[in-house]
């Protein structure tokens, strides 16, 4: 009887102690994992269904945020002349813009469609830093 009861201690530690020292060591996110940083934030206090579709959306927003200043830091774009690399870049937006709105369409009735964007999203930011020169570690 005692050896099932050191046994089952012996086990149970086993279980928890992962647990303990995943819940105890501090998490450190990449910089565009805004969509992880608010289910960690959110979860376990909010569990419930639409918290995809609102860490999704809030994650779009600040990516929009960012690619808007990633194009934006190479000027304007004047339609005089030669066209320019702001130009380029503002053009390739538009043509991503509708990239993603067609690539997520299947699952824009769902918590899927925000998910899809955002992630393409992300994707785009980091094609941004390597072509614009701004490499991130991500």
């Amino acid at each position: 009887m005692i050896n099932k009861f050191v046994l089952l201690i012996i086990i149970l530690y086993g279980f928890i102690s992962p647990i303990n020292s995943e819940t105890r060591k501090k998490k450190e996110y990449g910089e565009y994992s805004f969509y992880s940083k608010c289910l960690d934030d959110a979860l376990p206090k909010k569990m419930n269904t639409g918290l995809v579709w609102e860490c999704s959306t809030k994650a779009s927003k600040q990516l929009d945020s960012l690619i808007q200043k990633q194009i934006s830091s190479k000027g304007d774009c004047d339609e005089e002349g030669f066209e320019s690399h702001a130009c380029q870049l503002k053009r390739s937006q538009t043509a991503f813009k509708t990239y993603y709105q067609t690539e997520c369409t299947w699952n824009k009735y769902g918590p899927h469609y925000p998910y899809c964007e955002m992630m393409l999203k992300k994707d785009r930011l980091k094609w941004l830093d390597k072509t614009l020169g701004t490499i991130k570690n991500n």
